[in-house]
């Protein structure tokens, strides 16, 4: 829209604005509504020129009281007062500028001008709620002892392991000492026959001591995994501060 500044619509006011007080007064008005409106308080603003009006009506009240109007999105009202600035006559270029400015409130009403809103007042913290206290939960029973199972228990497998081995050999070694003490039987001299006796007894002896070792293997292996690998476990815990209890199943394979 093309439109008159509403200070230069108010400063052309002083040179007819003289004489007595009641034109003094509305030319004060007039300064506070130009001071209002650069603050954006275009109520107030319009308020002023109204009452300056009414001191001295001066026709270029009426087009900045029509300018705040539609400022404030108020087009309708502001057609009011363009129309009644036209009717004092005022020169052909400002008259253009308003009938301009009335078919534009016509046909495409501006926006009204946001005006400066309130302070708002600071807000009162709220307290929030007190936190629920909550009972402690009961301690959870102690976890079970982590011990590999038994096929991973290197010692007591490799005992039992390193029993059967030996037993193997001393088995072998038997048999060997009585394949000897046939061959001395047979024997076709008395050197000979001596020689496959000594061979016998020296390979039995190696072997009783092969069987030996075998057995303390075996059951030094079968003792450690018997101790390290007991069959399960229960234990019974109270739960503080209820009436039940906690059973806990725990084992070891």
């Amino acid at each position: 829209m093309k439109a008159l500044l509403l200070a230069g619509c108010i400063l052309a006011l002083p040179t007819v604005a003289r004489g007595d007080d009641s034109k003094a007064e509305a030319k004060h008005h007039v300064d506070r509504a130009t001071a209002l409106h650069k603050d954006g308080k275009l109520a107030e603003s319009l308020d002023e020129l109204k009452t300056s009006y009414a001191l001295d009506p001066q026709p270029p009240l009426l087009f900045a009281m029509g300018q705040i109007h539609v400022q404030l999105g108020e087009c309708p009202q502001a057609i009011v007062y363009y129309e009644r600035y036209l009717a004092t006559k005022p020169p052909d270029d400002t008259a253009q500028v308003t009938r301009e400015a009335i078919e534009t409130c016509k046909t495409n009403p501006p926006p009204a001008i946001q005006t400066r809103p309130a302070p708002a007042e600071p807000a009162v913290p709220v307290a929030p709620p007190p936190t629920p206290v909550r009972a402690a939960p009961p301690p959870p029973p102690p976890p079970p002892v982590a011990t590999a199972p038994w096929y991973a228990d290197y010692v007591g497998d490799g005992l039992v392991a390193g029993g059967v081995v030996a037993g193997v050999v001393g088995i072998v070694l038997y048999r060997s000492a009585l394949s000897a003490r046939d061959d001395a039987d047979h024997a076709a001299d008395y050197q000979t026959f001596a020689s496959d006796i000594d061979r016998a007894n020296s390979t039995r002896t190696t072997a009783v001591v092969f069987g030996i070792g075998a057995a303390a293997l075996v059951t030094a292996g079968a003792v450690h995994l018997v101790l390290h690998h007991r069959g399960p476990e229960v234990t019974v815990a109270a739960n503080p501060g209820t009436k039940g209890a906690t059973l806990v199943w725990s084992g070891r394979f």
